[in-house]
């Protein structure tokens, strides 16, 4: 079973991953902003955060540093939204850590893949 944060203020956004990525073998939970995010990563064990970098407030990539900051989180598997497929947003979160993106609009056919592949079991 994978447990699948899905981070985004966008409460449509996160329907829709959320709709788009529904099977057996997963469970979600959702948060609207980055403190939240953190704040149910302290209390459940994720295999999965699908985060949006760009939130008010706390941003992704600021949610991000803080999960890699903290040996119980530094591990999680991070998926980053970006807005764009700027090089520069790119390499920014993997500097910080996400161990991968996908751009919005989001293609659903690759949001798919990205997810069966971070989730698969090793």
């Amino acid at each position: 079973m994978a447990h699948i944060l899905v981070v985004d203020d966008d409460a449509a956004i996160r329907d829709l991953i959320k709709d788009v990525l529904t099977e057996p073998s997963r469970t979600f939970a959702m948060a609207s902003s980055g403190s939240e995010a953190l704040a149910l990563v302290t209390k459940a064990r994720f295999d999965l955060v699908i985060l949006d970098r760009n939130m008010p407030g706390m941003g992704g990539l600021q949610v991000l540093k803080t999960l890699r900051a903290s040996p119980a989180t530094a591990k999680l598997k991070v998926l980053v939204c970006t807005a764009g497929e700027m090089l520069s947003e790119v390499e920014e979160s993997f500097s910080a850590g996400a161990n991968d993106y996908i751009v919005k609009p989001l293609d659903f056919e690759k949001l798919k893949a990205k997810v069966a592949y971070h989730t698969r079991p090793v």
